[in-house]
């Protein structure tokens, strides 16, 4: 498969992801409740994760958390991982700030790794599960743009596709690096964001804690 077929898949992940949040009906007919804390939403039961509430939707195969603002206005944003299994993963709180506080935001990943066809459908999801949730929480209204940490031999692109190491990363630029090594964790590596995964699969669960830990879930 050509690259730019697969980099604009990405695209296409990173723009649908970004239309997950689905808006609550704050009415009810007295037999259900809806709100903030331990509410019966749509007749599922709340699953309470370290004092957080979450929905289990069994046909998108998905955990949904209640997310209520100041005006009690509610949205269910949903997540691909049981939020219940990922209390191993380590988010350092200095990555959560530097997507808050940031005035450029790249999430890149190194196209060239040896099991790069394997694996990249699971990398292109694990950035959209953050890429939708950055402009919510950045400070500055910030959309994230996506990036390779290198050119690709032999193959042809939009040469609009920037490239991005953490050398670029800088007090006021974010670059989340999304890769597949020794741990599942989010940890800051000078200013470079690092987002890693023993496998392809955890790498979704550590996307999708950290989106967690974007809205103020920390779990």
């Amino acid at each position: 498969m050509r690259y730019d077929r697969i980099f604009g898949l990405l695209v296409v992940f990173i723009m649908l992801g970004s239309l997950m949040g689905i808006a609550v009906n704050n009415d009810n007919n007295g037999e259900e409740e809806t709100g903030p804390t331990g509410a019966i939403v749509g007749g599922r039961e709340p699953i309470d994760v370290n004092g957080f509430y979450f929905y289990e939707d069994p046909y998108q195969e998905s955990f949904e958390a209640l997310i209520v603002n100041e005006l009690g206005e509610g949205t269910m944003v949903p997540f691909r991982t049981d939020p219940r299994n990922i209390s191993h993963i380590e988010i350092q709180e200095a990555a959560v700030d530097k997507i808050v506080t940031s005035e450029k935001i790249y999430l890149v990943f190194d196209p060239n790794t040896d099991d790069f066809e394997d694996t990249k459908n699971n990398i292109q999801l694990a950035l959209a599960e953050v890429s939708r949730l950055v402009v919510l929480v950045n400070v500055n209204g910030i959309y994230p743009s996506s990036a390779l940490t290198a050119d690709i031999p032999n193959e042809t692109y939009d040469d609009k596709v920037p490239i991005k190491n953490c050398e670029d990363a800088t007090n006021t630029d974010a670059v989340l690096l999304f890769t597949i090594e020794g741990k599942d964790e989010v940890r800051m590596q000078g200013d470079c964001t690092i987002v890693s995964g023993k496998t392809s699969e955890s790498l979704i669960a550590t996307a999708d804690k950290f989106s967690m830990h974007l809205l103020g879930l920390k779990i």
